[in-house]
């Protein structure tokens, strides 16, 4: 089943409908489980109290850095599927689900919401994954690890929130 579309306007009074498959899009998101396990392991760097003492600050930021590193290349794979083949975009007048569906203008600014975030996280993470990059280059002592693990951490709670809402686009639909 398809959700009701998202109206983005752009200058030239030329509208742009969103609509989801919802179907297709929880398949890419079931068939890519490197991506969840490699967030998972992610989560898991990032909690300071289960670090071996006996690990070097920088024994900890390499790790950060190939698991940043490979959480980066997922996603972009993951996220250029969804916008591919779980999106799909339209331009042309209003369609009559607009006029049908009571809570267009909700779905709408959620399709587009989830889209944005599409970019912003891949940025957000590529900005993650530069700064553990320059701390394996310079060095750091373990304080500044632990105050990069809380920077990561706050990107993969930043991701989970997009999973749930594109969960909840998809419950939605089917």
């Amino acid at each position: 089943m398809i959700a009701p579309p998202a109206m983005v306007r752009d200058g030239d009074n030329t509208s742009q409908t969103i609509l989801i498959n919802a179907a297709f899009l929880q398949e890419i998101k079931d068939s890519n489980p490197n991506l969840w396990l490699a967030a998972s392991e992610l989560r898991a760097l990032c909690e300071a109290e289960h670090w071996d003492p006996d690990t070097t600050s920088q024994a900890l930021i390499k790790q950060f850095v190939r698991a940043l590193g490979e959480l980066r290349d997922l996603i972009a794979f993951q996220f250029g599927l969804e916008e591919s083949y779980g999106y799909l975009r339209t331009v042309g007048p209003t369609p009559q689900l607009a006029n049908a569906s009571p809570d267009f203008a909700e779905v709408q600014q959620q399709l587009q919401l989830a889209l944005e975030q599409h970019q912003r996280l891949y940025l957000d993470l590529c900005d993650l994954v530069e700064q553990s990059e320059e701390l394996q280059y310079r060095g750091c002592d373990r304080s500044a690890v632990v105050s990069f693990a809380e920077q990561v951490a706050h990107f993969t709670r930043q991701m989970t929130r997009h999973e749930r809402l594109e969960a909840e686009l998809i419950e939605r639909e089917l």
